[in-house]
């Protein structure tokens, strides 16, 4: 008898420590074109990260999560890279836990769940905004790195007379007749948006310059200059300067850190079937994403400042 409560102590001991070790330990992808990779250098997590560039081999760090029973990673940011991941979530039953993806598709897979909303949301914020505004002739300039978000916003087209422009360089929009544009919507990342926004307005200093998440962030503010000022952008409300992307993976690893799942379908009833505080804020998920509104933000004297 004192051989079996002496195996079963061994045995409860032993899942003890694997749950702890499963539940606090994540997988990270990153882009090194996005800011994701800075949260690793704050050294303030309380999870275990096994991290891993959108470039290296997706198959063995999949693997290698899998044997370890992990069954979260936070990330990737883009809908590029979620396209990439999705195929190897499925196989090893792991769902990413995105800070900013948006492409619709891939939020309705089941797999990839994020805290911005949908790009069907956003769109349509977008043209509410545009419409109160005025707008008259629009430029869409896309990032064409990332084309599984950027082209959702075309949609735009269908209530605003205009163009669009895939961006790799600043080559590509040299001969566009900014000119004739009252306004233009970028889903570009930071350092491209500034080298647009500094190319529009010299053509043209009246046109007003919507941008996204892809781009609110301290970085984009780093760059500075005159060119900012009067830059628009719809976001979730934050109660941070740090910005989107590096907030919303901290809000991950809290809802991690206070929420520990046996499994993956544990984690989806549990999430599809409450509204969760992440930061200062509540939301709730459908099948298509997270419901949430967006917030109107304007640069001024180089800072984000809420438009009331």
């Amino acid at each position: 008898m004192y051989k079996i409560i002496v195996l079963l102590i061994s045995m409860l001991a032993i899942i003890f420590v694997w749950f702890n070790y499963t539940s606090t330990t994540v997988g990270f992808i990153y882009n090194p074109i996005t800011n994701a990779a800075e949260y690793l250098g704050l050294k303030n997590y309380r999870v275990n990260f096994v991290a891993s560039n959108i470039d290296s081999d997706l198959e063995k760090f999949f693997k290698y999560l899998s044997s370890r029973g992990v069954k979260f990673v936070v990330g990737p940011s883009m809908s590029v890279d979620g396209k990439k991941v999705l195929p190897f979530l499925k196989k090893y039953n792991i769902l990413a836990l995105s800070p900013t993806i948006t492409s619709t598709e891939l939020l309705k897979s089941g797999y990839i769940y994020s805290l911005m909303p949908p790009n069907k949301s956003i769109v349509l914020a977008f043209q509410e905004y545009l419409e109160k505004l005025g707008c008259s002739n629009l430029l869409l300039v896309l990032d064409d790195s990332n084309r599984e978000y950027s082209d959702e916003f075309k949609s735009l087209l269908n209530y605003f007379p205009g163009d669009f422009v895939y961006y790799q360089e600043l080559s590509s929009i040299k001969n566009v007749p900014v000119e004739k544009y009252d306004t233009a919507v970028l889903t570009t990342v930071e350092k491209d948006s500034f080298e647009i926004i500094k190319f529009l307005k010299t053509k043209n200093p009246k046109i007003r310059i919507f941008a996204t998440e892809a781009s609110f962030s301290k970085e984009f503010l780093r760059l500075g200059g005159i060119f900012l000022e009067d830059t628009y952008f719809l976001v979730p409300k934050l109660h941070s300067t740090e910005g989107v992307e590096l907030v919303m993976i901290e809000n991950w690893v809290d809802f991690i850190q206070k929420h520990r799942f046996l499994s993956t379908q544990q984690f989806k009833r549990f999430i599809n079937t409450h509204i969760i505080k992440v930061g200062e804020r509540y939301v709730y998920f459908t099948e298509e994403g997270v419901k949430e509104d967006l917030q109107l933000y304007v640069v001024k004297d180089g800072k984000f400042k809420e438009v009331q």
